[in-house]
């Protein structure tokens, strides 16, 4: 049996692989875990969006939600033209980004075709309480502790919140609606669940081609540089769909945030011009207990 369709499958669920299908697709490769993790990466890396680098890496979050089930995330890097290069989105952000959208709440395994670089430990440590996570990179195994001895993170600035704790409610990363009330209700519960201990200003973001809906949630940083930027992590979004990105199919960008020292509306609009300049950019700021209210 051949295992495109299975792969087809998973661009379809935005690189979600339930444990069912991953266990099916060892069978069929007749492959252990690890080796089917590292399979995996190798047809996922032509996902990557990499025009400047030409450099394509892959990643695979094996996570458990909050009903104790256990799931796979894919991710790919991503690069935009004719912008800067901090606007890269690196393999280990998009998977990450996409397991915690998919209710994450504990990390089991990460797997990479590639070392990750200094950036990418200091983003891994932000969603790990310790850092004895176990990480593959290819026949090396290592833990974050290893490649990041000494960290800093959230305890060094006095913030007991973590990323993964218990959600109030999940809303699924898939989107595929054209109610607009409904859409700027998930996006407002995007908001919601988006990161932001340090500034306050949580912030979430929907990225509309068609009648496809891509989320994207703010992620902070101790570090503050590896901070995840909402429209950054709405296009690895689209990324997972394997077909790359196209900028003219994109028509409406909106972003929410909650008011504080920082704001991505300025950034946000100047990426959407300067890629997608037919695209209609909606922004809305709201106060913390305006958010709070809404549902």
């Amino acid at each position: 049996m051949c295992p495109t369709p299975m792969l087809e499958s998973i661009k379809q669920q935005r690189g979600i692989i339930s444990a069912q299908q991953f266990e099916n697709l060892s069978q069929l490769l007749g492959n252990n875990h690890k080796d089917t993790a590292q399979w995996l990466l190798t047809q996922i890396q032509p996902w990557a969006v990499a025009p400047v680098s030409q450099f394509q890496v892959a990643a695979l979050v094996h996570a458990r939600n909050h009903q104790g089930e256990e799931f796979y995330a894919a991710g790919v890097n991503v690069e935009l033209p004719h912008c800067g290069l901090e606007s890269a989105v690196h393999a280990e952000q998009t998977a990450l980004h996409n397991a915690w959208l998919n209710d994450a709440c504990e990390l089991l395994h990460l797997y990479v075709s590639a070392t990750p670089c200094g950036y990418c430990r200091q983003f891994i440590k932000e969603f790990c309480a310790d850092t004895g996570l176990a990480i593959s990179i290819g026949e090396v195994e290592a833990t974050l502790s290893e490649l990041l001895p000494l960290a800093f993170g959230p305890n060094d600035l006095g913030v007991s919140e973590r990323i993964l704790a218990e959600q109030k409610g999940n809303c699924c990363g898939l989107g595929k609606c054209d109610d607009v009330e409904q859409l700027q209700q998930q996006l407002h519960r995007h908001l919601q669940l988006s990161y932001a201990p340090y500034s306050g200003g949580q912030a979430a973001l929907m990225l509309s081609m068609g009648e496809q809906h891509f989320y994207g949630r703010y992620i902070e940083n101790a570090a503050f540089n590896p901070s995840f930027h909402p429209l950054l992590a709405a296009f690895s979004q689209v990324a997972l769909l394997g077909q790359g990105i196209d900028f003219k199919a994109i028509d409406r960008v909106s972003l929410c945030e909650l008011d504080s020292l920082k704001s991505h509306r300025d950034s946000t609009e100047a990426m959407v011009r300067r890629l997608a300049p037919q695209a209609r950019f909606q922004y809305h700021c709201a106060n913390s207990s305006a958010a709070a209210a809404s549902t």
